[in-house]
């Protein structure tokens, strides 16, 4: 008996091809991204270099993403071609296979399936092996090397993982075969999802949690705050989608359908019916396209962004190729010179060429809250999230920032504030104390000329020039000079050097720079710190050249599932609507209002999934771009030109898409 199984197996798998084809080719990709994953996680070449052991984590990240997307994949596809062979499969038990020969049969089919599928994905992921590390390096800013990060581990543990999820897909086959008697084999082909109940309470329901998700994406008002919300907000959006796509648009359909003037027209009375009925069937899988094509579009509108702002990121944190500063200490006598001194000794230790030698004094903290001209500073007193960053300095280090001459009462300040929209002409109440603002508004005096992490971090953020720094800060409550900037206003002091040194010798100085810091200043109060630009150059590419290499595969992984669940639509649809069209057809239905129907009812079913992931990305840009900032100090408008652009990329492939695969739906409709 068993030999006749076998063979029933293979002969099923070669005439059921259309099928299994589309789902071999999303397996096999998902196999080997899967692996590419694993072996780029598992490299040792990765944790020798800057930000390595980062760089694995985030791979690890990206890991279990691929791995839940990859269940999700293969259990749909299945799910998709054993629904459109039950009646195959009752044939089978009519003819006189019992449920034991059906579950054999099956499990056959699907071994030597997914035999040849991991195969094929671990054949791909190691050929492609070599070019994927060396695509990673060159987005990582690091030299290009075709070399093999194979490994036996990758390869175990990529077969262990999708033999777990074949093992999975035959357990779930199983089940249902031995649920269903040969009758509702026969019928199960042309069932859909259920009628769902009480339509008007979902759709009200999903409204308000789509209203809750988007209400939360933009009232966040603190970067950090947004990364926990995010999730939150997503997982609102995804359950109402599935609502509204499940109710909502039959409700929408019912509502045309009692307006006489519309419906009672043959093209809107076939199309209508047809949406309606096609909407109590394919809810799930048309939501699923939409919420596949959102995750599309977050994915690679971020990664974009976060990758062609890195340089912008370094510039603000590393204005300089060595850095170094210092919180004052009230201790300290004569913190610049000291810090200058220790500077200029190193580049003639070294033998280091400066070309330039900057130093400035500052002081910079948090904004806890900010309305209109009034501004309260952040302390550890402060029960909120901080909102803003301040800087001030004093007209002396303003004039050798900018070169500009400037001259100021002990009450008044020069402000430069982007975004901020404040009133010239009312003081300036900095935590509690007046200050008269200059009609001259101030320069940018931070930008390349001290670091700026704060001021990446946040939107509303105050540049500050006044009279005499040291009398302004004793002026504010929140002015500590024994704390650092992260937990309230301190003042710091900065010397900045520029050498004509390569990347690799500034890496290499970085060490001996750190050993004389902690010489010089072992007995000082003060904390003192080195950076250079060549060090975060090297850690911040990598990191996030990574990120936008895993969004990349994950876009790839989410664009494979939306394009999976769209041609599977496009056929069961088809074969659903081909015996209906050819009955109108009988009855006076003329060909070219076939085509016309054919045409209106797939671009709504197809074009509705595609509007709602645009509207979706359009709810979340605020929070979107709020996290951005905490990862680049990009601009709101050139965060926006980016995911423009990546909408209309995704557009165009998914008209492509939807133009190659209804062609598949015109052909069985029209046969």
């Amino acid at each position: 008996m068993f030999g006749l199984i076998r063979q029933l197996a293979v002969s099923n798998l070669v005439k059921n091809r259309s099928l299994y084809y589309p789902f071999a080719l999303a397996t096999s990709l998902t196999v080997a991204i899967f692996y590419i994953f694993v072996s780029l996680a598992m490299n040792p070449n990765l944790k020798g270099i800057y930000g390595g052991n980062t760089i694995v984590g985030v791979m690890g990240l990206g890991l279990f993403i691929v791995g839940l997307a990859s269940v999700a994949i293969i259990t749909y596809a299945n799910s998709f071609v054993m629904k459109n062979r039950t009646k195959e499969l009752g044939l089978y038990e009519i003819l006189g296979l019992n449920k034991g020969h059906l579950v054999q049969m099956a499990g056959l089919e699907l071994f030597i399936f997914a035999i040849m599928s991991i195969s094929l994905g671990l054949v791909l992921g190691l050929l492609l092996d070599q070019l994927i590390y060396a695509i990673l390096l060159k987005l990582m800013d690091w030299e290009v090397v075709l070399a093999s990060t194979f490994q036996w581990t990758s390869v175990f543990l990529t077969v262990a993982v999708f033999a777990g999820i074949f093992t999975l897909t035959f357990v779930l086959n199983t089940v249902k075969l031995l649920r269903l008697n040969a009758l509702e084999l026969n019928r199960e082909s042309k069932k859909g999802e259920k009628k769902g109940r009480f339509l008007g309470l979902q759709t009200l329901f999903g409204l308000s949690l789509l209203g809750a998700g988007y209400y939360l994406a933009n009232t966040v008002k603190d970067p950090v705050a947004a990364i926990t919300i995010f999730f939150g907000a997503v997982l609102l959006v995804m359950a109402a989608t599935y609502l509204l796509f499940n109710a909502g648009v039959t409700v929408f359909l019912r509502f045309l359908k009692k307006r006489e003037g519309y419906y009672y027209q043959p093209k809107n009375f076939i199309s209508t019916s047809n949406l309606i009925f096609r909407m109590k069937k394919n809810a799930m899988g048309l939501a699923t396209i939409a919420i596949l094509s959102t995750m599309v579009l977050v994915t690679l509108a971020g990664g974009s962004s976060i990758y062609m702002g890195t340089n912008a990121f370094i510039g603000k944190s590393n204005p300089h190729d060595f850095a170094l500063t210092m919180a004052k200490q009230p201790s300290d006598p004569t913190p610049l010179e000291a810090l200058e001194k220790t500077a200029t000794d190193f580049g003639q230790q070294k033998g280091v060429q400066v070309t330039k030698q900057v130093a400035y004094r500052y002081a910079s903290g948090s904004i806890a809250s900010m309305a209109g001209n009034t501004v309260e500073l952040y302390n550890l007193e402060t029960p909120a999230l901080p909102v803003g960053a301040v800087f001030l300095v004093e007209t002396s280090d303003y004039e050798a920032m900018t070169g500009d001459s400037v001259s100021l009462a002990s009450d008044e300040v020069m402000i430069f504030s982007p975004g901020q929209e404040l009133d010239a002409n009312q003081p300036l109440i900095l935590d509690g104390k007046a200050f008269t603002i200059a009609t001259t508004p101030a320069k940018d005096f931070v930008k390349g000329n001290i670091a700026d992490n704060l001021g990446g971090v946040f939107t509303k953020n105050l540049y500050l020039v006044v009279s005499n720094l040291t009398q302004t800060l004793e002026q504010l409550p929140s002015f500590d000079p024994n704390s650092n900037q992260l937990t309230s206003l301190g003042e710091y002091y900065y010397v900045g050097m520029d050498s004509s040194l390569d990347v690799d010798a500034q890496l290499a100085l970085e060490a001996p720079l750190n050993d004389l810091i902690a010489e010089r200043f072992k007995d000082n109060e003060s904390f003192v710190s080195a950076s250079s630009r060549a060090r975060n150059q090297k850690e911040i590419t990598s990191l996030f050249g990574s990120l936008f290499f895993i969004g990349i595969l994950l876009t790839i992984i989410f664009m494979l599932g939306t394009v999976l669940v769209i041609y599977y639509k496009q056929v069961s649809e088809g074969y659903e609507d081909r015996e209906n069209f050819v009955i109108l057809q009988k009855v006076g239905l003329d060909e070219s209002q076939t085509r016309q129907t054919i045409r209106k009812q797939v671009l709504v079913v197809f074009l509705l999934p595609l509007i709602c992931s645009f509207v979706h990305l359009a709810a979340a840009f605020k929070m979107l771009d709020k996290i951005l900032h905490l990862f680049v100090p990009m601009l709101t408008s050139q965060i926006l030109q980016v995911t423009l652009g990546v909408c209309g990329a995704f557009l165009l492939v998914y008209l492509a898409v939807f133009a190659i695969t209804s062609r598949s739906y015109r052909k069985i409709v029209s046969r």
